[in-house]
């Protein structure tokens, strides 16, 4: 009876008083202890309110049932395709609505329910998948600002490669620390080509100058990214480097300039297509022509033989296993005397001409004596 009444009364309310009552007739449904008779009946007119014109009317209905697990689930997956205020209220909160739905929402909903879903509490992968995939940058933004969203790998990657170009959503990324190496690098790539415009306003007007600028600053990079991967995660990392052209000679000396020996031994592994134990074994024994051999099948250029062969050999004298990384107590007397030896070379008749390679490892000795002088000073200022 008293639903036939609410009925025939709420025909020729006001909208107002109308979602005043449909938000009251919600909460008596899930809280009163209503008859069976009477609670089927309030949820036919709860069905029913679904076609009110009034949008407040089908809101108080939102609101009301939005976070409820004892909802009635036929209201939810109603709500969620009605307007957008109203739609984002149960499909930013409401756990009835499955992962399907969700993803077809945010493949076709509009910015207001994109965000609605990246705010969920506790989104599932293939749904936070859906939205890196097809998202606006500002929803995406929202999904990584969700500390709750299952992020796999590959919605990571995605996001990196539609938005390495946007600084706020590039910072976001790299903020994350499990954030894959590889995508970390593809961020930072980005970045400097982003600054190649502007780098003229840092290192003056010589496109030449620009470009070794830039150039070197993201090798450096690079490889402070190399040393923070464990042995886990550094082969697929040389592999990425690899395929996107990166895994340079230019590159590989610099490494061997750090003492970064584990991306060397790797890389002359994958790049002569060799297993990493038989390459270590090449690199511990030290033999020049083994040496060159496997520098020039790694297609590195045969001008830059002595300089690997002259690098490894001092490594090796030093006791470094090429398993791990050096320490910088020995990167400067090998880079010392791998200056040595490559003056030396150059002063000789008939050697090509490797005065530029000179000048980089006169260059990396000089950043790791000033690398040593920052740890001493740091160290001293510890101690006092």
């Amino acid at each position: 009876m008293i639903i036939r009444q609410f009925l025939q009364w709420i025909e020729t309310a006001p909208a107002g008083a109308r979602a005043e009552a449909t938000g009251a007739l919600a909460r008596a449904w899930l809280h009163s202890p209503l008859s069976e008779d009477d609670r089927a009946a309030a949820l036919s007119a709860l069905t029913w309110l679904l076609d009110d014109p009034a949008p407040e009317v089908r809101f108080a209905l939102a609101d009301v049932f939005a976070r409820r697990r004892d909802a009635p689930q036929h209201l939810i997956l109603s709500l969620m395709r009605d307007r957008s205020e109203i739609a984002a209220l149960v499909v930013a909160h409401s756990p009835l609505i499955p992962d399907g739905d969700l993803i077809d929402l945010a493949a076709e909903g509009d910015t207001v329910l994109q965000r609605a879903i990246a705010r969920r509490i506790d989104l599932s992968a293939p749904v936070a998948a859906a939205l890196a995939e097809v998202a606006p940058a500002e929803v995406c933004a929202e999904l990584l600002d969700n500390a709750h969203a299952h992020l796999l790998v590959f919605s990571l990657s995605r996001l990196a490669e539609r938005f390495a170009g946007d600084a706020e959503l590039r910072n976001r990324l790299l903020a994350r620390a499990n954030l894959p190496l590889a995508v970390r690098h593809r961020l930072i790539t980005a970045l400097t080509e982003g600054l190649r415009a502007r780098a003229v306003v840092l290192v003056g007007t010589d496109p030449e100058e620009t470009a070794t600028y830039l150039e070197e600053a993201q090798e450096r990079a690079t490889l402070v990214l190399c040393g923070q991967a464990d042995d886990d995660a550094l082969p697929a990392f040389v592999e990425h480097l690899r395929a996107s052209g990166q895994l340079t000679a230019r590159l590989l000396i610099r490494a061997t300039g750090q003492g970064r020996l584990r991306l060397l031994a790797l890389s002359l592994a994958l790049l002569t297509a060799q297993d990493t134990d038989t390459v270590a074994g090449v690199l511990a024994t030290g033999r020049e022509a083994g040496l060159r051999a496997l520098i020039a099948g790694a297609g590195l250029p045969r001008r830059c033989q002595p300089l690997f062969v002259s690098a490894i050999q001092a490594y090796r004298e030093a006791g470094e296993p090429f398993t791990c990384d050096a320490t910088p107590e020995v990167v400067r007397p090998v880079l010392e005397q791998v200056a040595s030896r490559l003056q030396a070379s150059a002063g000789r008749a008939g050697d090509e001409d490797i005065e530029d390679l000179l000048r980089m490892v006169r260059g990396l000795a000089l950043e790791a004596a000033r690398s040593d002088a920052r740890r001493f000073v740091e160290g001293a200022r510890t101690a006092a």
